[in-house]
């Protein structure tokens, strides 16, 4: 009896840390630290203009808004009204 082959992993043990050369995988990327400053800074941001969307504050919200790229802008948006209603005000945006 010969040894029987795995279908099912093609990925050799020893050749592991090197899958980066080997065609058809992917590989998650090595952490992206200008990434993750940029995701803090959005999200410092994104709290700032939640709380004077909590406090009514349209004018500075939507001056704040600004600050976002044009295609977070609605989404942000409609993320603060439903955080604005969950405490049972409205804000007109």
């Amino acid at each position: 009896m010969g040894k029987k082959k795995s279908v099912k992993y093609e990925l050799r043990y020893e050749i592991a840390s090197e899958r980066n050369k080997i065609a058809g995988y992917t590989l998650i990327p090595k952490n992206n630290h200008s990434a993750e400053a940029q995701h803090m800074n959005e999200h410092e941001a994104f709290q700032a203009i939640q709380r004077h969307a909590l406090k009514g504050e349209s004018e500075e919200v939507n001056s704040l808004l600004l600050e976002f790229p044009e295609s977070k802008r609605e989404d942000l948006k409609n993320m603060l009204i439903r955080s604005v209603a969950t405490h049972g005000k409205t804000l007109e945006l």
